[in-house]
């Protein structure tokens, strides 16, 4: 079984955070090798017949853990671009692929070491044959929250960055792994010329986990166009195009229905009360609103995107539907992007549903009232139901901000329709 890691340090939130991360991670590969003694080592001497995963940079602050050994493919490891990503950061990145590639690797000492074979399957194994070569992984370290999954990068003998995996080990992410694999599917039957999107290449059980392969985009180290606020409108209004579904009032909508409906399964009283009072209000002054319906992406933000080629490549669809109010992405992108920045709060989520950035040219001021408001309900209704499940408690205050936004929201503008 593995060394379990000690808190050092006392309560300081920050070391605390790190020995959760280094659990769960430890956890994750004790799951993905089910026949290896897995444990937590210091040291940069290996032991003949086992295989270490490198923290990338320390324990104490992991983005990534690599492959030791596999000198390309670590370093190929932190190639991994995003438009989130600041020019330090990017070039951050590309110095420490450097000197991966050289064998900097030496330098770092903290690792997870899996135990010489002892018969079995394992991940590598596995996944070897769903893509028919040879293949090693790495993972993905993000930050704790309700619908944390692992995430694997996967690398063929030469070190290139050829699929990456997402686990499903949760009721919660489980679906969330088969929606996204649905998805992409339903995607993959349109041509795209303003977006490049990943490839489905399996969705399956293995060991009581459910497995998504997707194919590696190519991402570029160079930053995208224009400021990082502006949400890019052209490659969404292609999307929008494509699953066009025409307009209706919008308290006729699907759409809406299922957004009341959701207050039926909020178990707090008092949230589920809020949630509906905000609700009736926009029902009351804009359920005869007519709204043009099509799809959104549901998580589209700087982190879950690039620029390559003239292409916006987007990944992360396991939030997509369709049948929804055209352009909550681009609120979503604006709010996101601020909250990111300066911390998820009331100012900053006003100030950000208000923004300039959020418009659309072929959109009114009361339009982009409405549509703030109906943003807010769907991130209030994700809100309030993630935060019911196994490790809720992270959302706990973001969910009670989303829920204040919106009722002050929902006043808003039913008080000012018409009125500008």
């Amino acid at each position: 079984m593995a060394g379990r890691p000690r808190r050092e340090g006392g309560d300081d939130p920050m070391t605390v955070t790190a020995d959760l991360t280094t659990d769960r991670l430890v956890r994750t590969v004790e799951r993905l090798w089910p026949d290896r003694a897995v444990q937590l080592v210091r040291g940069r001497r290996r032991t003949p017949g086992a295989q270490d995963l490198i923290f990338v940079p320390s324990r104490s602050a992991p983005r990534l853990l690599v492959p030791a050994g596999r000198r390309a493919a670590a370093s190929s490891g932190l190639r991994r671009f995003s438009r989130a990503l600041s020019g330090k950061e990017r070039a951050v990145r590309l110095i420490g692929s450097a000197a991966l590639r050289v064998g900097g690797e030496g330098l770092l000492a903290d690792r997870i070491r899996i135990g010489p074979p002892a018969g079995g399957d394992s991940i590598e194994r596995h996944l070897s044959g769903i893509l028919g070569t040879d293949v090693v992984v790495g993972l993905g370290v993000g930050t704790l929250r309700a619908n944390q999954k692992p995430i694997l990068q996967v690398f063929d003998r030469r070190g290139r960055c050829v699929a990456y995996v997402k686990v499903g080990d949760s009721d919660l992410t489980t679906g969330l792994v088969r929606q996204e694999g649905a998805n992409l599917a339903e995607l993959a039957r349109h041509d795209w010329s303003l977006l490049e999107i990943p490839a489905l290449l399996h969705l399956g059980s293995w060991n009581d986990v459910e497995l998504l392969v997707i194919s590696a985009l190519d991402t570029a180290a160079r930053p995208g166009p224009g400021v990082l606020l502006q949400p890019p409108l052209a490659p969404l209004d292609e999307l929008y195009d494509r699953y066009d579904e025409g307009s209706a009032a919008l308290a006729t909508t699907a759409y809406w229905r299922e957004l009341r409906g959701t207050a039926d399964r909020i178990e707090d009283a008092g949230r589920r009360a809020s949630y509906e009072e905000a609700l009736e209000r926009i029902e009351r002054s804009r359920g005869d609103d007519v709204v043009r319906l099509t799809a959104w992406h549901g998580d589209f933000a700087p982190w879950n995107l690039g620029h390559r080629g003239g292409r916006l490549q987007l990944w992360d669809w396991e939030r997509f539907a369709t049948g929804v109010p055209v352009g909550l992405d681009r609120v979503h992108y604006v709010v996101h992007t601020s909250t990111r920045a300066a911390g998820f709060s009331d100012q900053v989520l006003d100030t950000a549903l208000t923004s300039s950035y959020v418009s659309h040219p072929r959109c009114s001021p009361d339009e982009q009232d409405l549509l703030g408001g109906l943003y807010l309900v769907s991130l209030a209704a994700r809100y309030l139901i993630g935060s019911q499940g196994a490790q809720g408690e992270v959302l706990g205050p973001t969910t009670r901000t989303v829920l204040d936004a919106l009722s002050r929201h929902s006043r808003r503008i039913t008080a000012t329709k018409g009125a500008r």
